[in-house]
């Protein structure tokens, strides 16, 4: 299956240059827990959670108007493209730990995004024909070890 039969193709935005307050308000009002950040060619650069929202206004101890998205948001992109097979994001969500993946066309602009309840949504609409239950649990299973215990197992290995 690709991911483009998966995928949200409905999506909220936030600019790089705008404030935490702003991105919480999106997210509040679009009952989102993330967004991807766009540049001045609105193309994807990063996201942002609500937990990068909550930390910052806590370590900085500044109003969340008072804080700008391209301080807080993810530097690293870890996306997708939609004619990409869902196990190759599967895989990624699984390796990196994200709950949602943009997914971008050639140009890095936003098309869509894949979440792991658009996957579990994807399999109980396809009967486990292209998606396997396994693969469902397994990417959630992944998703959800605490960092700590990923981190401490790779140690030890």
């Amino acid at each position: 299956m690709k991911v483009q039969a998966c995928m949200n193709p409905e999506f909220k935005t936030i600019h790089v240059d705008e404030s935490l307050q702003h991105a919480a308000q999106i997210m509040w009002e679009s009952d989102c827990g993330a967004l991807p950040v766009l540049n001045h060619e609105k193309q994807v650069i990063g996201m942002i959670t609500d937990r990068d929202i909550a930390m910052a206004g806590f370590i900085q101890g500044l109003p969340l108007r008072d804080i700008q998205v391209k301080d807080v948001m993810s530097k690293s992109l870890i996306s997708i493209a939609p004619e990409q097979d869902l196990a190759k994001a599967e895989h990624l969500m699984q390796t990196n730990q994200l709950r949602r993946l943009p997914v971008i066309n050639n140009k890095k602009h936003l098309v869509g995004i894949l979440s792991l309840n658009d996957i579990a949504s994807a399999y109980k609409r396809d009967n486990g024909k292209q998606i396997s239950a396994h693969e469902v649990a397994d990417t959630l299973a992944s998703i959800c070890t605490h960092r700590t215990l990923v981190k401490t197992a790779a140690v030890a290995a």
